[in-house]
């Protein structure tokens, strides 16, 4: 009897490790649904205290920790923001970075649009929510109505702009006449919203950075 329980308990912890091995998995591919097109990517630049991004090969890696790319540039060679791809393959020392292969002890944060052909029309991509994001109400262009904003919330990228779904069947929705939503006038109110919020949560950085910066001062 004994050992059959014994049995017991090493089954359920062996399904109990493969459930975590599962879990830990999936959270390590979640970078794979975050999606950058060429224009949001230019936000990461490194200035001003933001994270540095770059694309190599449709991959999108977060070099903020690198002391190399402090403030956003490399060797006065490499910007951060942008697909460093011929950068990485043709201009930097294939001895150091290996034809990109240098880049695979960092963080992966996301994948990077397919460029719009020429003459081709730009196609909204479908992300989800950045972490700073969840939690904040938003406004759903399809369905026009306010909501909080989840971790599995669709968000759709359109000409550098995010836009919020309320739920899966939205996408879809918007990707039909995209301008037909982005020039609703509630749609237009929410943008400008937006755009005022982020405008005061820059000037409030500014205000704490230069702060920080002589409370220092005064302490040397």
């Amino acid at each position: 009897m004994k050992k059959i329980l014994l049995m017991a308990a090493l089954a359920l912890m062996a399904g109990g490790a493969s459930a975590a091995e599962k879990a830990g998995g999936k959270k390590a591919e979640e970078w794979k649904e975050k999606v950058f097109t060429a224009e949001e990517l230019k936000k990461f630049d490194g200035k001003a205290g933001r994270p540095v991004y770059v694309a190599v090969d449709g991959v999108v890696y977060d070099l903020s920790k690198v002391k190399y790319w402090r403030g956003g540039s490399h060797m006065n060679m490499h910007d951060a923001g942008g697909d460093l791809s011929d950068d990485i393959k043709n201009r930097a020392p294939e001895a150091i970075h290996k034809k990109g292969a240098i880049l695979s002890r960092y963080p992966k944060v996301g994948v990077l649009a397919p460029a719009p052909e020429k003459g081709e029309e730009e196609k909204p991509v479908v992300t989800v929510p950045e972490e700073s994001e969840i939690g904040l109400e938003k406004f759903c262009p399809v369905m026009e109505h306010s909501f909080v904003v989840e971790a599995k919330t669709p968000v759709v990228i359109y000409k550098g702009e995010r836009y919020f779904m309320c739920c899966p069947a939205c996408p879809p929705q918007f990707a039909k006449d995209p301008e037909k939503y982005i020039k609703s006038d509630k749609v237009k109110a929410e943008k400008r919203r937006e755009k005022l919020e982020r405008e005061k949560r820059e000037r409030a950085e500014k205000q704490k950075k230069k702060k920080g910066g002589k409370d220092k001062k005064k302490s040397e």
